[in-house]
Parts: C-alpha cells; sequence; structure tokens
C-alpha cells in the first residue's frame, strides 16, 4: 500500500468497529499524530460507540452508518477503510469492501481459514484493491533494528531463529480465559489471534520459502480441575476473591480508564457501580478456571525454510512480564534481545559483545 506523504493531503479514513482497537488505536493515532490520515466516518452497529466515536473525532452525523451496506451505498467520500470487527468478520467485510474500490487496512487474522485466505487473495487479484493487513511488529523500531543487522551480514548470514512470546499471565486471563478470543468456534485458535504477528515477523526477518510447519499445543491450566478449593463460578461471591491471583474484583474495580480495565464495560459509560454489575453478568467476572475457554495456554511452532534452517516459536501464557524475546544465530556470532526492554545484546564469537538500545515506541498489545 502507497501511504500518504505527510505533505500531501491526507487519506479520508472509515473505521469499520469501534472497539477498542478502532477507536483507540486507529482513530486516536489518526486525530493525534500526523499520520497521513484523517478519521471521516464509522461503521459500528452499537448506538453508544457509535456516538462516543462521533464525537471524540468530530465525525458528522451523514458519516456514521449502522450497518456495511448503509456505507457502502452512501455517497463516496472516503479513501480508505479500516477493518476493525471481531475475528470472524474479515472475510466477510474484507471481501465486499474490495468490490468498491476502496484501499483497505484489514485487522489480522485476515481470515480464519485457508480457503478464505485464498478467496481474499483471488478476490484481490481481480478487483485490483490494495489490502494491508495489520502485522505492526515489522515496524516497531526493535525489529526494525534487527532486520539490518540481519541484512548487514556482519554477523554472517542466518542458522536458527528462536522467538518466545511471553503473553503475561494477567493478559491470558483477560483476554483469552474470559474475553473474546477465549473460544475457537467464536473468534479463531490462538495461533491466529494472537501469535499471526510473530509468525508473521519471522517470516520477514527470514525472507525465505517455507517448506514445513509443525506445531502443538494444549491447555493445561485453566480448566475446573485446577480451580482451588471453595472457587465458586464468579469472583463476585467467591470466598477466594481477596487473595486469588486471578480476582475480577480486585482487577477491574480500581477504576482505571485504560485498556485492559475499560473493555469490561463493552464500551459504555464508566462508574464503579458499571464495572460491579458487568462482572457480575458478564464474561469478565467468571472464575478463570470455571470459565468456557478452549484456546491454548501453550504453544510451539517449528518452520523449516528452503535453504535448510529452522524457525521455532513459542508462546506461553504463564509468565511474569508480558513481552516478546528473540534469539538469532549466526555463521559468525548471535543476537538476543528482550522487546519489552528495547534492548538488543550481540556476542560475536571472537569474544567483543555489544549492547544496542533500540527507540521505544509505545503500541498497542499486539
Amino acid at each position: 500500500m502507497h501511504l500518504p506523504h505527510p505533505a500531501s493531503d491526507p487519506l479520508r479514513a472509515v473505521i469499520i468497529g469501534a472497539g477498542s482497537r478502532g477507536n483507540k488505536v486507529f482513530a486516536e493515532l489518526m486525530a493525534t499524530h500526523d499520520t497521513g490520515f484523517l478519521v471521516a466516518g464509522v461503521v459500528e452497529p452499537d448506538a453508544g460507540r457509535r456516538e462516543a466515536f462521533a464525537s471524540r473525532y468530530a465525525v458528522p452525523a451523514a458519516r456514521t452508518f449502522t450497518t456495511l451496506e448503509a456505507f457502502l451505498a452512501a455517497e463516496r467520500f472516503a479513501d480508505i477503510v479500516f477493518i476493525c470487527t471481531p475475528d470472524r468478520t474479515h472475510f466477510a467485510i474484507c471481501r465486499e469492501v474490495s468490490t468498491h474500490g476502496y484501499r483497505i487496512m484489514l485487522e489480522k487474522p485476515a481470515a480464519t481459514s485457508l480457503a478464505e485466505c485464498l478467496e481474499l487473495l483471488e478476490t484481490q487479484r481481480r478487483t485490483g484493491t490494495e489490502i494491508f493487513v495489520a502485522h505492526g511488529l515489522r515496524y516497531a523500531p526493535f525489529f526494525q533494528q534487527v532486520k539490518a543487522i540481519i541484512a548487514s551480514e556482519t554477523l554472517g548470514r542466518i542458522r536458527h531463529v528462536h522467538l518466545t512470546e511471553n503473553v503475561g499471565h494477567w493478559h491470558f486471563a483477560h483476554s483469552y480465559v474470559r474475553g473474546q478470543w477465549r473460544r475457537r468456534d467464536e473468534s479463531a485458535p490462538i495461533v491466529l489471534t494472537k501469535t499471526s504477528h510473530d509468525l508473521d515477523v519471522l517470516q520477514w526477518l527470514v525472507d525465505q520459502r517455507v517448506v514445513s510447519v509443525t506445531s502443538h499445543g494444549s491447555l493445561t491450566y485453566f480448566r475446573p480441575e485446577n480451580a482451588p478449593s471453595g472457587a465458586t463460578d464468579r469472583c463476585v461471591d467467591c470466598p477466594l476473591q481477596e487473595s486469588c491471583l486471578y480476582s475480577a474484583t480486585r482487577f477491574y474495580l480500581d477504576e482505571r480508564p485504560e485498556w485492559p480495565y475499560d473493555v469490561v464495560l463493552g464500551g459504555g459509560p464508566d462508574s464503579r457501580e458499571a464495572r460491579q454489575h458487568a462482572i457480575a453478568t458478564g464474561p469478565y467476572g467468571r472464575c478463570v478456571w470455571h470459565s468456557d475457554n478452549d484456546v491454548c495456554d501453550s504453544q510451539l511452532v517449528l518452520l523449516e525454510y528452503a535453504s535448510g534452517i529452522f524457525a521455532s516459536f513459542e508462546m506461553h501464557a504463564h509468565t511474569a512480564e508480558n513481552t516478546r524475546k528473540l534469539r538469532v544465530l549466526f555463521d559468525h556470532g548471535e543476537l538476543y534481545g528482550d522487546v519489552r526492554r528495547g534492548t538488543l545484546w550481540i556476542s560475536r564469537f571472537t569474544g567483543q559483545k555489544d549492547q544496542v538500545d533500540v527507540e521505544q515506541v509505545p503500541l498497542p498489545d499486539l
């Protein structure tokens, strides 16, 4: 996709889906940074979210829509569409928008099956639509620096890459045990909903054709048989709520306005009473051992490339930190990095060691 130069007229963007990613990431960036984009419209079925979005970004009523069909039937006023809806809707919305000539920024995953991905590719070839999938790790300064080191071949060629995503125990419980990505049949496997970013950045770093993929994953901890004695189905009436690490009453009632604490409200007005009602009745108040989740809390992936080298990837829920850690082995040295710290350590086989501190840019959770 050809992005606008800051000095040129901004691209007029319509946000489809005014949830956390559409509202508080993409639209917020457009409104507060010189991105080359202008918030021009919104498609959102929830009246509260739609009206709050329109007020926040000064979107006129004529450019707010409850359905995709209403937006596509209206007189054209935008250049690009940002698809920020639930995962299982991405394919159908992208396919439909593709036939109307808009550029598309598509949140990951692009689709939830191979057949859908192939159909999107065919639609793109047929219509010529520019479709960009939002794999943002490629553009983070940390991975840009790693890519530059690889391209320089100062350490020789890559022999192995290992990437670990430490999701963080609290984040996993919030999004993948209680949240909207907890079930494969309602969303997709976690390897798509969470770690597609990691698989994308591995492919980008290695830049070779993959010839085989092996993957194993399991859900071992957030299961009923692991619930502490006395735990109830909901945190609000659980005798362990004051001491439990995953207590919803302790986690969500702090009245902190930012993600992930605001998600429990579902886009509605914030108050302690609203949060109490949400955890008493909604999914975010469930005991983490008595939810209906089925996505893996640990996953391993092994990629073999055409040259014979391998890349390995691990995703773990049971970590203290929410970060990614990277190790790249070369002919003449190795590189180790921690994304959260923004630091790369380079060890050459000659004994020389270097540390590179990378610019840290605040990013939404990816």
